[in-house]
């Protein structure tokens, strides 16, 4: 009989952790497991559910403060051999249903460096962060996206490092690769993120502004600073040199056009679009974040800026679009050290036989 695995998420949105466990979904999609994704939100749908083999269960309660009852008689009755979470809210919420239920295998994942993330999210990020601190106990596993994060999460919650896992993210295979280009009098920059105060745009378009007029910025995403962005870029007078597209899906279609991915957030756990664009073939200019160290070696697919120091991001980006790169070997190189087969296996060592 096929060992039923459960992966929870809050939507299917275009989030990284959403976007993790879907791609998980289809490793664990095989002959010794049965597989369903359970989400509470259907309004934000950014992933396909037709895939064969894999349930979609939507508890249709939005919120993880309403789900409690849905998703306790939901695990009551499937018995499930392993149940996986990820996000604060929902391992939260996945923890305190085993406080009333036997589950062999029960594994969050941590989506974001906690202690980073008090500086943007206040008492919410501490209410969080109390709970976990609780509920931790629950998990026979939490996986950490980078070493930086195990040891965050381990100082803050004092979390044995046995319990927690470095495990990175996986990239799904795409045919989007970067053409060489030859002198091309255009410099096109991309970036794709949650306009959120975190990705630390604004100061993307201060360095804009400081770098030659043939450097142009396409901005992907949508989120609550969309406007105050626009407003800045009309006050600088970037009108020409900066676009809006909103939310997109064939990302890594669009990456593998521009020349450069610019990442400047000032906190991540282990930004997926970071991958896509790699696995695009597509270098990358990044501020020193979670998991970088993990995904850039310099001169090879990219180079990393120093926190703050905007000066050295703008000279990193016009160094990247100043040189040729080998595309083809990026994106090689991308799929050995992330395939979903090797991040699968991974997760799946972490369930007890």
């Amino acid at each position: 009989m096929k060992k039923k695995i459960f992966l929870i998420v809050g939507s299917l949105g275009a989030g990284g952790s959403e976007r993790v466990y879907w791609l998980l979904s289809q490793y664990f999609n095989k002959e010794a497991y049965s597989v369903s994704v359970v989400f509470l939100n259907a309004r934000e749908q950014c992933f396909p559910t037709n895939i064969e083999g894999i349930e979609f269960i939507d508890l249709k309660t939005i919120k993880a403060s309403r789900s409690f009852f849905k998703l306790y008689k939901l695990l009551k009755d499937a018995k499930p051999f392993a149940v996986f979470s990820t996000n604060d809210h929902i391992n939260i919420l996945t923890a305190m249903v085993a406080c009333f239920l036997k589950v062999p295998n029960l594994i969050a994942r941590a989506s974001n460096n906690p202690q980073q993330m008090k500086q943007f999210y206040g008492l919410k990020s501490r209410f969080y962060n109390l709970f976990t601190r609780f509920l931790s106990f629950r998990f026979n596993f939490i996986v950490c996206q980078s070493v930086e994060m195990q040891q965050s999460i381990s100082k803050l919650y004092g979390i044995s490092l046995n319990k927690l896992k470095v495990i990175s993210n996986p990239v799904l295979y795409t045919s989007a690769i970067k053409k060489q280009s030859y002198n091309s009098a255009q410099k096109k920059l991309i970036i794709v993120a949650r306009l959120n105060r975190e990705k630390g745009l604004f100061r993307l378009l201060e360095v804009m502004e400081e770098l030659p007029e043939n450097y142009i910025l396409t901005i992907a995403g949508d989120g609550p600073l969309m406007g105050d962005l626009k407003d800045r870029v009309c006050l600088r007078k970037l009108d020409n040199r900066v676009t809006f597209l909103g939310e997109v899906k064939e990302v890594s279609t669009l990456i593998s056009v521009h020349d450069l991915f610019v990442l400047c957030s000032f906190t991540e756990g282990f930004p997926n679009v970071i991958l896509e664009a790699l696995a695009s073939g597509v270098p990358v200019v990044t501020f020193r974040v979670g998991g970088i160290d993990e995904m850039i070696c310099e001169g090879f697919n990219g180079f990393v800026a120093e926190q703050a120091n905007l000066m050295q991001l703008k000279e990193r980006i016009i160094k990247a679009c100043s040189q040729s790169w080998q595309h083809e070997k990026i994106k090689a190189d991308t799929y050995c050290k992330f395939s979903l087969d090797k991040i699968g296996k991974a997760y799946e060592s972490l369930l007890q036989n």
